[in-house]
């Protein structure tokens, strides 16, 4: 059987020192190798919560996790709305205490939901015509996001792009990542200004959808096809009551226990997938097509109503909340 890649990108929205070291300890244990998005400053929008690297045990523990060979990136230097304080001073000044408290710069970022400061966030993740719908279908996006405006106040976009290589947009419903995004890592020619490189995600916000999407039938057919899962999730949620997540223990053991399952944090990855795809003379970095981005955009957006409304898993089911459309 072929070797598959398993990465895992883990938003830091509500993780603490006391949810995620059990997890992390738990995942170090069994070999698996991911990738860690962490704040600077302690998250100021409603409902976001968790720690930051201002706070010194959370901060010590990163940089273990760094240690022992796991990828640490942003979620922005911070969680905010519309009226956020994180202007370009602000952001700069956070990737410096970064660097000085944790000793290493940050290698990946993912944008958090409505930080104005977001890099091609929210609706401009989407070509115009679908970014109109998703205006439509998103009211939280009625404002605009401004990362790579230059000008803005929260203009960041030179330094978004000097420090990471890889940037996450679409989002799927399979395991096999690369299956739904054949051209990952590609290159975006309207979103390349300010940043390099695109992926997509495997949608799985919380442990229900996790253990949904990781069934026995799908990481056969993972393995069967040489495959690829990068998956993004909170992992700030796998640990309650003193206790892990048992569906998650349990697919994690799986994972394990098959000896063609390599797990390495996502830059890695998509290093490894673009060095295999130039080993055998193909592009190493794909321009995609207008066509094939149009049909990751219908996707994402049949995924996010799949798991809304039809299965109810995603994070609003998870976390009782009213279901309204979003993206994040």
């Amino acid at each position: 059987m072929p070797k598959f890649y398993f990465s895992i990108i883990d938003d830091t929205d509500d993780a603490t020192l006391e949810n995620i070291k059990p997890v992390y300890d738990f995942l170090y244990s069994k070999g698996i190798l991911i990738s860690k998005t962490v704040w600077v400053y302690p998250p100021l929008d409603e409902p976001s919560s968790g720690d930051c690297l201002q706070r010194d045990k959370y901060a010590d523990y990163i940089k273990l996790l760094k240690q022992r060979g796991y990828e640490i990136g942003l979620h922005n230097v911070g969680s905010a709305d519309y009226d956020s304080p994180y202007t370009r001073e602000k952001i700069l000044a956070g990737l410096d205490f970064f660097e000085q408290r944790l000793g290493f710069k940050p290698t990946i970022c993912v944008n958090h939901s409505y930080n104005p400061d977001s890099v091609y966030g929210g609706y401009k993740r989407f070509n115009p015509l679908m970014a109109a719908v998703v205006k439509k279908m998103y009211k939280q996006y009625g404002r605009t996001f401004y990362g790579e405006v230059e000008g803005s106040p929260y203009f960041w976009g030179d330094k978004y792009k000097e420090l990471f290589k890889y940037s996450r947009n679409h989002e799927c419903g399979t395991l096999q990542t690369t299956r739904y995004d054949r051209f990952m890592p590609y290159i975006d020619p309207k979103r390349s200004k300010f940043a390099n490189y695109w992926y997509s995600a495997t949608f799985a916000p919380n442990p229900d959808v996790f253990n949904h999407v990781i069934s026995d039938k799908a990481l056969k057919r993972l393995e069967r096809r040489g495959g690829c899962c990068v998956l993004f999730t909170h992992l700030g949620y796998y640990y309650k009551n003193g206790k892990l997540n048992q569906g998650f223990v349990e697919r994690i053991e799986k994972l394990v226990a098959n000896p063609n399952c390599i797990s390495m944090p996502v830059t890695q990855t998509l290093d490894a997938i673009a060095d295999a795809r130039a080993a055998v003379g193909k592009e190493k970095y794909p321009t995609i097509s207008s066509f094939a981005k149009f049909r990751l955009e219908i996707l994402h957006l049949l995924t996010r109503i799949k798991y809304r409304y039809f299965v109810k898993l995603d994070d609003y089911a998870f976390k009782d909340l009213k279901a309204e459309m979003f993206v994040k």
